[in-house]
């Protein structure tokens, strides 16, 4: 039976550096893979970069430790020691001055496990992702690892994730020199997967101009087939967004008001920016007109219709409990029929910022057309398919 060293997470991880890393790297857009696609599983990078390359490398404090690896780190630390201080952090700069002053330091096997730890939380770091000192680095000390434990000489080391997701682990195996093996069984993160691990480095920035033109030209001929549907306004100016809600009838006695089902009120909560819906009830006409506020204060917003499912009138203020309210949108379909465009949303051409507005005629003739060429598309539609989804989806049934 063949013994192995004890890799280094089976000893010891700087856990909270790490943590420290995934949790700043949560804000982080520009350059990460969460802009791709939001995935709702996904592992932070710096720590799968740190868990890798600690799963890797063997612990040099161990009996069983290849000489050769032993033999590269040390190299590999003293380098870092008297060339590279600069990019260290403050957590690992004591150890590695101390080290420029004394190599022989790394006699010490537990100092020099010490000093691979605090090279794994440095790399963890997501502003050190690339720089060609780190990477030079970890990818020498994992083709070594991999050799000095068998490994064919050139080869690399593999690792597989059977459930990728958002192709976390695949990535940064991929960054410190492993070769990658990775699949789901969801087809979304096969996707991803494929275009981070292969077409991203085939293809580079050929690939992003290839999908910033190919996406320009869907918007042009989106813009040139949905026109029609979006009417400019009088100062040339047309929608971007049509909010509507579903509608209810109000089950208090001698009411009946058509209720709007809205959650909030508020359409932009940006400071001076804020922007919100009053509903403004008419007990005469049993109706719920609708202004809009702009310069919105938190004091001045009221809460919306919808509480825990349940339909509060904003008319006569009777609260039609949610079995009821389920009930009448499943007699009605949804309530699709039955909708109330709300406002619609465009760009001040002035300052390009979002503004709202209430509906106004050509809206809402904009929006029958719109509905009567659905109704014409379906009806000449051949394929056995529908035209639009209408699947049942039992196992997303809470969030549709």
């Amino acid at each position: 039976m063949i013994n192995y060293p004890k890799r280094l997470i089976e000893v010891d991880l700087p856990i909270k550096r790490i943590s420290a890393h995934s949790r700043r790297e949560k804000s982080i857009r520009h350059g990460h893979i969460s802009t791709l696609h939001i995935w709702w599983a996904r592992r932070p990078l710096a720590a799968c970069r740190a868990v890798i390359c600690a799963s890797l490398w063997p612990d040099p404090a161990d009996d069983l430790c290849p000489g050769m690896f032993r033999k590269v780190a040390r190299e590999q630390m003293t380098k870092w020691a008297n060339n590279h201080l600069g990019l260290l952090s403050e957590d690992s700069w004591t150890r590695f001055v101390a080290i420029s002053k004394n190599e022989r330091k790394l006699d010490d096997l537990i100092e020099m496990r010490a000093a691979l730890l605090d090279f794994i939380a440095d790399f963890a770091n997501w502003d050190n992702s690339t720089v060609p000192e780190y990477l030079e680095t970890c990818r020498l000390l994992t083709q070594t690892a991999h050799e000095a434990l068998g490994g064919d000489p050139g080869s690399y080391p593999m690792v597989v994730d059977p459930f990728a997701g958002g192709g976390s682990i695949p990535l940064e195996a991929l960054r410190i020199g492993a070769h990658v093996f990775s699949s789901d069984f969801n087809t979304i993160p096969v996707l991803l997967n494929k275009v981070i691990l292969e077409f991203i480095p085939k293809y580079g920035e050929r690939l992003a101009k290839e999908i910033r033109r190919w996406g320009e030209w869907i918007e042009d001929k989106a813009k040139a087939d949905l026109a029609r549907f979006y009417p400019k306004s009088e100062d040339g100016v047309a929608p971007i967004a049509y909010l509507w809600c579903r509608t209810i009838l109000c089950e208090g006695p001698g009411c009946g008001t058509q209720i709007p089902l809205i959650r909030s009120l508020w359409l932009a909560k940006t400071g001076e920016n804020s922007i919100a819906l009053d509903l403004i009830p008419n007990k005469n006409k049993k109706h719920v007109s609708v202004k809009i506020r702009e310069k919105a204060k938190v004091s001045d917003v009221k809460e919306g219709t919808i509480r825990r499912s349940s339909a509060v009138c904003p008319v006569c203020g009777y609260t039609t409990p949610a079995n009821n309210v389920r009930n009448q949108l499943k007699l009605r379909h949804g309530g699709a029929n039955d909708a109330r465009l709300l406002s619609i949303r465009f760009n001040d051409p002035r300052t390009g910022r979002r503004k709202y507005r209430l509906p106004n005629k050509e809206d809402f003739t904009s929006a029958t057309a719109a509905m009567r060429e659905l109704e014409d598309r379906i009806r000449r539609h051949k394929s056995p398919t529908s035209l639009i989804p209408d699947e049942e989806l039992p196992y997303l049934k809470k969030y549709f």
